[in-house]
């Protein structure tokens, strides 16, 4: 294993732009995963010693595991760039591009090539036997852990995880509905049909069974986050002109559940959306501002869980050992441009708050290592007036908010 990870983390031959038949090359796409995941490559992950070693075949072979995706990233030196790929180069693309995306997307810098795994690859690939591969491999999608890539994830008793890789999953499966009407080929149609639905009757099962159990009303705002994102991955595939193959009756089967025709699932989805837009709406950035946090991508601890109840999460930052109390500031400054940035959020205010409970002596011990703009935000009175506000008082008053919202539904 060891060896593995030290082989993929010596590959750092050149690409050009486009160096993959005009999308961005193998190897910088691997790249792009090690600058915001470093930990996936260096032996550091408390998970690296289950990562199975690649062993011989092509990348779309590799993947058939739970961590399927870690291996592909590993073994990808075997897939070089090429100015015109063949359907089988295509295929393995396919599947590098994948593990790629699942292993960043809940990093604070995804990989951007959403729209090549939810259609352009779909589209290009004419090859039969590759479409049927992809087909295959798209299929098993679900069979892949991503807890150790992701704190955004909510366990639902006898449902398993759901989390926005569900999302990143249907919109890959939509891309092979996509394709499979595109090439004619009947039987993928139906298994992509029936396994998007089986994934989203999953999705509605797990927030109805929330929603009947009072207490539980946080976990329950986060999973109408998730919820109303993966809605929007499936509208971003089958919502394009690409998807104009696809028979409308089956597009509208899937789309829009957050907004019409309000039956369907019973309604989970649409429940789910009112309470995202009541009490998420503000939380649902891309939080662009973390991002240029570079200290936040040293480790899998410091991964951002769902917003706003944010508090343990700052308590982490507060706490992690290997940074000086500059670094700490620096990151807490990080937090405090993000309050100044994004208007009517409160999850960064409640990891401040988290922040300051848990480092001895609060913030105010790390305000001499502050620049001018993080002084002014910290001493704000808007500032001071967040922080002060208790974590369980946030907490029950959003409790009770979401069951207000739920009983006007």
């Amino acid at each position: 294993m060891t060896h593995a990870m030290e082989r993929g983390a010596s590959w750092t031959a050149a690409e050009g732009r486009g160096a993959f038949g005009g999308f961005v090359g193998p190897r910088n796409l691997v790249d792009l995963v090690r600058s915001s995941a470093p930990w996936l490559f260096d032996g550091t992950h408390p998970s690296s010693a289950r990562v199975p070693a690649p062993g011989p075949g092509r990348l779309v072979e590799l993947g058939a595991h739970p961590l399927g995706w870690w291996t592909i990233l590993l073994g990808s030196e075997r897939l070089a760039a090429a100015e015109r790929p063949d359907p089988a180069q295509i295929t393995d693309y396919f599947a590098l591009a994948c593990a790629a995306h699942f292993a960043s997307v809940a990093t604070y810098v995804p990989t951007d090539v959403d729209a090549k795994i939810r259609r352009a690859l779909w589209i290009d690939q004419r090859d039969p036997d590759e479409l049927a591969r992809m087909h295959a491999f798209a299929l098993d999608l679900g069979s892949w852990d991503v807890s150790g890539v992701s704190a955004r994830i909510v366990e639902v008793e006898g449902l398993g995880p759901v989390s926005g890789h569900d999302g990143e999953r249907l919109s890959v499966l939509a891309g092979g509905l996509i394709g499979a009407w595109h090439a004619g080929v009947a039987q993928a149609r139906s298994e992509f049909e029936a396994a998007i639905d089986a994934e989203l009757e999953r999705q509605a099962r797990a927030f109805l069974a929330l929603e009947a159990q009072p207490g539980r009303e946080l976990e329950l705002l986060r999973l109408s986050a998730v919820l109303t994102h993966n809605q929007g991955d499936v509208v971003q595939s089958l919502g394009t002109r690409e998807a104009g193959c696809v028979p409308p009756a089956v597009r509208a089967r899937f789309c829009g559940l957050a907004r019409e025709r309000h039956e369907r699932y019973r309604g989970a989805f649409w429940r789910a959306a009112r309470l995202y837009q009541a009490l998420l709406a503000a939380e649902g950035h891309r939080h662009y501002p973390l991002r240029e946090i570079r200290l936040l991508r040293g480790s899998p601890a410091l991964l951002l869980p769902i917003g706003p109840c944010l508090d343990d999460w700052g308590a982490t930052l507060a706490r992690h050992a290997p940074w000086s109390a500059a670094e700490r500031a620096e990151v807490a400054a990080g937090l405090l441009e993000g309050c100044r940035r994004v208007a009517g959020q409160q999850g960064y205010y409640r990891a401040l708050a988290g922040f300051d409970a848990a480092h001895p002596g609060g913030i105010a011990v790390l305000e001499t290592h502050f620049g001018s703009a993080a002084r002014r935000v910290w001493r704000d009175g808007a500032t001071r007036t967040q922080l002060a506000v208790r974590r369980v008082s946030f907490e029950s008053s959003l409790s009770k908010r979401a069951r207000q919202v739920l009983a006007a539904s």
